[in-house]
């Protein structure tokens, strides 16, 4: 089938070229079988229709693709619900499957992951927040439609070893806590913070991506995630007790492995060693790493206690003890000021002198007056 675009930017590209003229890269390319073919159109039945391209991430709970709306042009990332655990199936109709024993898991998380993408279609005004534009169901899955961005993320920025200067990186890192502060309070946890889920913009903002694990705080049913070690904290091995604790434990490891370059050590293996009366394994930050103030690595460490209850006990908490530990660190940081003349003690000299001789002026003033 001839393709008139690009799958991997979505620009409209000449008839017979290889190569994109607007990102360079070839235009021709091939999905995997249980990916949605590149050139796939779905209408949502709310009067758009969706051109998919490729897959730009392919994880345990689903495949997200770059996609255009065909009306409007707009450029937008498209989450396919296609959890790995139920071992989905595609069919030549494009439709998904689950196998028969997992049918049920499967048909309850889909009502979940739309709920899920009511709520943050609910909270988009929430800066630092990837967009959640829209959400339809079609093959017998469902799709969440999000805005698509322009950046990198922070994993793919480690893999090019940039020098992380603490506090100018901690300073973008603010925002994002604020804003996870205001999802928090609207009832719903990531529960998936990773490098992997933070883009670097192009301004030097950060923006938290892939709500696909996301839940609504309400919901008290076991809830499985497919971990990542280091980021996740204990209580997410345990399936249960997780709530925005669990966000401020993978959030501060985030910062953790951008300060240090060093992935944490797994929660479960901290545990292990402190319950044989080890040392716990993760280091302070400054360790790694001694530009690293050693006030900001505590900070960081009681966000990363393996106690969910001995963390902050909010996003807005940690937000705030940052904000004022970095205002401190940056007044400690500014030049002091060279010494004036002015203070010295040549100053007081020049300073009665001159008072002197304005007296005697005067005198001589009101003599000849006399």
């Amino acid at each position: 089938m001839s393709q008139n675009f690009c799958p991997h930017c979505m620009e409209e590209v000449p008839p017979g070229v290889d190569f994109c003229p607007q990102c360079g890269r070839e235009v021709h390319g091939r999905a995997q079988p249980h990916q949605l073919p590149i050139g796939t159109v779905l209408k949502t039945g709310k009067g758009h229709s969706f051109l998919f391209g490729e897959t730009k991430g392919d994880g345990g709970f689903g495949l997200t693709y770059i996609a255009k709306e065909m009306s409007s042009g707009k450029v937008v990332a498209i989450k396919e619900y296609f959890p790995l655990r139920c071992q989905p199936q595609r069919a030549g109709d494009l439709s998904v499957r689950p196998t028969q024993a997992m049918e049920e898991i499967y048909r309850r998380g889909m009502g979940s992951f739309l709920s899920e993408a009511s709520m943050l279609r609910a909270v988009a005004d929430i800066p630092h927040i990837v967009h959640v534009l829209d959400y339809f169901e079609a093959n017998g899955t469902a799709y969440m439609v999000m805005e698509y961005l322009h950046g990198v993320t922070l994993k793919s920025w480690m893999d090019q070893g940039p020098a992380v200067e603490p506090l100018s990186f901690l300073w973008k890192v603010l925002p994002l806590m604020k804003s996870l502060e205001l999802l928090h309070q609207a009832g719903v946890i990531h529960r998936d913070i990773a490098p992997d889920n933070i883009m670097l913009m192009p301004d030097g903002s950060l923006v938290l991506l892939d709500f696909g694990c996301a839940r609504s705080m309400e919901d008290n049913k076991s809830m499985t995630v497919v971990l990542k070690p280091g980021f996740a904290p204990l209580e997410q091995y345990q399936t249960r007790g997780q709530g925005p604790w669990t966000d401020i434990y993978a959030l501060c490891a985030t910062v953790y492995f951008c300060l240090t370059g060093a992935v944490p050590p797994a929660a479960p293996e901290r545990l292990g060693a402190v319950c044989e009366e080890h040392p716990d394994p993760l280091l302070p930050p400054s360790a790694l790493a001694p530009a690293v103030p050693p006030a900001l690595g505590e900070l960081l460490l009681w966000g990363m206690t393996l106690q969910p209850m001995s963390r902050p006990k909010s996003m807005g908490q940690l937000a705030e003890d940052l904000e004022s530990l970095l205002r401190t660190l940056a007044r400690q940081e500014e030049p002091p000021v060279p010494p004036s003349f002015w203070n010295g003690p040549w100053a007081k000299v020049l300073l009665g002198v001159g008072c002197g001789l304005i007296l005697l002026l005067l005198v001589l003033l009101l003599g000849q007056l006399g």
